[in-house]
């Protein structure tokens, strides 16, 4: 079970490297990832720092208007800062 959100944990850190942030609708399109929350939570205990944008407008595969959550990759924690 720890090699599946391991798993999630580096995808999810690919695509915010290369996008710079990710929303739950894209976790679940591209990586069937629907806990996204959860492993933002679990990357950010292991030093990876994250900004949150709510409500932010994403179109439903019915083109129809929701509304998500927005995490903002800022890169991994300062070990001095601690």
């Amino acid at each position: 079970m720890s090699a599946k959100k391991s798993n999630q944990k580096e995808r999810v850190l690919a695509y915010v490297r290369l996008h710079g942030s990710i929303t739950s609708l894209e976790a679940i399109q591209h990586y069937g990832i629907t806990r996204l929350a959860s492993t933002i939570e679990q990357m950010a205990k292991s030093g990876h720092q994250f900004d949150h944008e709510h409500q932010v407008k994403v179109q439903n595969r019915f083109g129809e208007e929701s509304r998500v959550t927005r995490y903002h990759y800022k890169g991994m924690k300062n070990k001095e800062s601690k």
